[in-house]
């Protein structure tokens, strides 16, 4: 299953791995500091907001290989020709939820940037760059709902679905 938006999942992940090292560092970094006497400031702020980054930055890559929770009490049980439909219904469904998400985190980043919004911890940082993660991350999360309806409307499987069928094979039974 290739995708032509791989690169774009590819640089999310290693953005948000980037930002998990990042967050090693600060707080390894404020430990051996403080074992010196030494602070390191705003390092707990910097932190936060590398972790809000990994959150956001993850959310589409995740998708797209199957590892958000999936809940499939009802449309496990269906029939396969009624799962189909209602798999693309709540597709649509997650895309608009995302498509409005994603709107309005713009919006909040825009208006923290027009009104000059800056953080008040010990580092006077604007709010506008680490809330652009948050709209990065929806937007390519957004994007791979997209190409999963594109994928419906073609017949073929959501990403999420044919990648648990090719890793249903290989992961325990008390996973299955």
């Amino acid at each position: 299953m290739t995708s032509p938006f791989a690169l774009l999942y590819r640089l999310a992940e290693m953005l948000a791995a980037i930002s998990m090292i990042l967050i090693l560092l600060l707080v390894g970094g404020g430990i051996v500091l403080r074992t010196a006497g030494f602070q390191l400031a705003g390092s707990d702020d910097l932190a936060a907001y590398c972790l809000v980054a990994i959150f956001f930055l993850a959310l589409g890559p995740t998708y797209r290989h199957a590892e958000h929770i999936r809940v499939g009490l009802v449309i496990d049980r269906l029939p396969t020709a009624a799962r189909k439909p209602l798999e693309c219904l709540l597709t649509v469904l997650a895309a608009l939820c995302t498509a409005w998400a994603t709107w309005w985190l713009g919006r909040l980043v825009y208006d923290s940037h027009r009104f000059g919004d800056v953080a008040q911890g010990l580092l006077p940082v604007p709010l506008w760059i680490p809330q652009l993660s948050m709209v990065v991350g929806a937007a390519i999360l957004l994007v791979a709902l997209l190409e999963d309806l594109v994928r419906c409307a073609r017949g073929l499987k959501p990403s999420y679905l044919e990648v648990s069928d090719q890793t249903a094979d290989d992961q325990p039974l008390f996973e299955r």
